[in-house]
């Protein structure tokens, strides 16, 4: 009896044995990484400032494009009221333009201007137009001074603003006509500053950049002049997209 006893017992061991032997092991489950967004990719477009004592907020991108202008043009002759001008050949005015705006009918448009010759720059094929070979040029780091003249002679690197509201659309720079408007006097924007502080590559390959301004604005002729105090400005830039 006890023989049969410690068979049973190896028999039953030998079993236990071999079931364990073929369970599978298990690997402790490993959760995958889960990379966190980078907080600066949500950010979008955005512009507020501060006009009669009112603080205006702008999160809504209406519209952003490229344009060209001719350079350092002037006027020829006037025959029947038509302005005759002459320009640059050699230089094309290249333009990059955002406009935002919000619920109340509150809107901006942001400019940036330079002058380039048309040896640093490339067609733009979906524009029809020229742009600078080095497209980040246009933002590079510093301060910025008001194009008094676009749309004018075009003769002057810069930032142009133009903003409206219910009542009013007041801008940074002129009217265009060479012959019946004088050239804004300077001193308009003699206590104005337009500095881009940053100029960041995000994990996407697109660029943050964020910049502060104050202003003065008026009417195409100098009239009716008012201050923007406390402008901030964050914008999205793609070089990839032919509008950026």
């Amino acid at each position: 009896m006890k023989s049969k006893s410690l068979l049973g017992l190896a028999i039953a061991l030998f079993f236990f044995a071999a079931c364990k032997k073929n369970d599978p092991i298990t690997e402790p489950l490993i959760k995958p990484r889960v990379e966190k967004p980078d907080p600066l990719e949500l950010l979008k477009d955005s512009a507020s400032y501060t006009i009669d004592g009112q603080k205006i907020i702008l999160t809504e991108t209406t519209s952003r494009g490229v344009l060209n202008g001719k350079a350092n043009k002037k006027l020829d002759s006037v025959v029947k009221n038509v302005e005759y001008i002459s320009d640059d050949q050699n230089t094309v005015l290249f333009g990059r333009f955002y406009s935002l705006r919000n619920d109340n009918r509150n809107n901006i448009t942001i400019t940036f201007l330079k002058k380039y010759n048309k040896s640093l720059t490339k067609p733009n094929p979906s524009a029809i137009l020229f742009e600078p070979v080095d497209k980040l040029d246009l933002f590079s780091i510093g301060e910025r001074k008001f194009a008094m003249d676009f749309t004018r002679n075009n003769s002057q690197n810069g930032i142009a603003l133009e903003l409206g509201g219910n009542d009013y659309r007041l801008q940074t720079y002129g009217y265009s006509s060479l012959v019946y408007h004088p050239l804004l006097n300077p001193e308009l924007q003699s206590q104005s500053k337009f500095e881009i502080l940053s100029l960041q590559k995000l994990k996407s390959g697109k660029y943050l950049i964020e910049a502060k301004f104050n202003a003065s604005v008026y009417h195409g002729d100098g009239t009716n002049i008012k201050k923007i105090e406390n402008g901030y400005l964050r914008l999205r830039i793609d070089t990839d997209n032919p509008y950026f």
